[in-house]
């Protein structure tokens, strides 16, 4: 198994061979159980950042977030419709100390350097919390994301390790909630699939227009 080690701990600027985020990675999932053409723009589209219409229900989720944040920062709340999910999702996320906290490494790889960033909903002490709404929900729905992997990984190099992920799920009515708890095994897994996901990128570069997955346009500004 590969040491892994942040090579910039304090944010300093480094040299970055490829910059990844949890939804692309994602996309790459999805792309290696389908394999379809389908699937292959989708996560090209992905990559090169083309803007798509958000659904109805992805368009619903976000106004949920968005309602839950004005409860908790306790701002104009008059138009919001409580329901009950409103309420048990933000009693429980009352106590966060950070909303939307950017967070970012650059670990050193086989493959070079690669930088590993993204947005956490609810920060805690010793945990990260996701929210997620969805019309369709089952149980484990989340267990192949990459944001626990990923964003505990970060965590972990900056010293400030996770005790816990949690994801944070609503249907609207109900409330639901998957816990995963950081490990060595999840952290290598990761590794792996990021190697797969650098092989896959190099052989379609031709057809990546957004260079920022190559660390370009970082590098650049550092």
């Amino acid at each position: 198994m590969e040491i892994l080690e942040a090579i910039n701990p304090n944010g300093e600027p480094v040299k970055v061979d490829y910059a990844f985020y949890p939804s692309v990675l994602d996309a790459f999932i999805r792309y290696k159980k389908a394999d379809d053409d389908e699937t292959f723009d989708s996560l090209l589209n992905r990559i090169n950042k083309v803007k798509t219409e958000q659904t109805e229900d992805q368009l619903r989720g976000v106004q949920f977030e968005s309602d839950v944040n004005a409860i908790l920062k306790g701002g104009d709340v008059s138009s919001i419709n409580y329901t009950e999910a409103h309420k048990q999702v933000a009693a429980r996320l009352i106590n966060c100390t950070g909303l939307q906290e950017y967070i970012e490494v650059v670990i050193r790889t086989r493959v070079g350097n690669v930088k590993l960033y993204g947005i956490v909903d609810y920060m805690f002490d010793e945990m990260a919390v996701d929210l997620k709404g969805t019309s369709n929900y089952k149980l484990n729905k989340y267990k192949d994301s990459t944001q626990h992997p990923i964003y505990s990984l970060i965590c972990k190099l900056k010293g400030k390790p996770l005790k816990q992920f949690k994801y944070l799920v609503t249907d609207y009515e109900k409330v639901f909630q998957e816990t995963y708890i950081p490990s060595d095994n999840m952290f290598h897994k990761l590794i792996y699939l990021i190697y797969e996901f650098v092989e896959f990128i190099e052989h379609y570069k031709a057809n990546i227009t957004d260079k920022k997955i190559f660390g370009l346009e970082i590098n650049k500004a550092a």
